[in-house]
């Protein structure tokens, strides 16, 4: 019988990885799918009005409840797999990167909520869904070599 090998440093157990991947997903799309429906779908009512579509609150319900249960999965990462990794300089640039998007999300999806001023609203708006758009990018690059334990310190 042949011995396993030792875990990489903050190595996610399968479950949890495929729970923060499909977390991540959830968000993603249905903040993308909200955008869609915020700037390009327009329903007229009988007076000939444009108006927002009924689903675009849907889908920020959506986005949210997904938020929650993301911002709730990445402390339960803290211990087993950032503090890990960042104590043996793992993808600390786009790991920190990661983290100090998920900071800014959860305090501007806060500020979103409360921000009773409609300009200032639309600039935190402006200001979380942007970032939220390019953090697809920065979570590939992040994942792309988890099965190569030999470039997991090179960030490019």
């Amino acid at each position: 019988m042949s011995a396993r090998p030792a875990p990489r440093v903050g190595a996610l157990p399968r479950r949890r990885r495929l729970t923060v991947y499909a977390l991540s997903t959830a968000v993603w799309l249905t903040g993308a799918v909200w955008l869609y429906f915020k700037y390009f779908v327009r329903v007229v009512d009988d007076f000939g009005f444009e108006n927002q579509h009924p689903q675009q609150g849907w889908w920020m319900i959506a986005h949210a409840m997904a938020s929650v249960g993301l911002v709730w999965s990445f402390g339960v990462l803290w211990l087993g797999h950032v503090k890990p990794g960042w104590k043996k300089k793992l993808r600390r640039l786009t790991g920190g990167t990661l983290w100090g998007f998920i900071v800014w999300f959860a305090l501007s999806g806060c500020a979103l909520y409360y921000i009773g001023s409609e300009a200032a609203r639309s600039w935190v708006s402006f200001l979380h869904w942007i970032p939220g758009l390019i953090l697809l990018i920065v979570f590939l690059v992040h994942i792309r070599n988890r099965s190569d334990p030999s470039t997991a310190a090179d960030d490019p």
